[in-house]
């Protein structure tokens, strides 16, 4: 007879798991342009706009597991995503 034991874990929740949005404002507009931007009960915030609807300037930050607070600006247009950010290798 083969008894096999199992053990189950469950993960603990993030403490992220729980965040609730505290700032939220937005604009979309006919033309295509808009803006966005919000900030979380965890410390995440993040923005973008455009005037035209193809090309989009934006930044983002949050602190992550070490942390640190990560920030990164952006540019998406027609030729990608393009993140700047202190942690991010050129």
């Amino acid at each position: 007879m083969l008894v096999a034991m199992v053990s189950i874990h469950a993960k603990p929740a993030s403490p992220d798991a729980d965040a609730t949005i505290t700032k939220q404002e937005q604009e979309v507009n006919p033309d295509g342009s808009f803006s966005y931007a919000f900030e979380t009960s965890n410390g995440i915030k993040a923005s973008a706009s455009s005037t035209d609807g193809a090309k989009i300037i934006g930044e983002y930050s949050y602190t992550g597991p070490d942390g640190v607070l990560y920030m990164v600006r952006y540019v998406a247009d027609e030729t990608g995503f393009h993140p700047e950010g202190a942690h991010i290798p050129k």
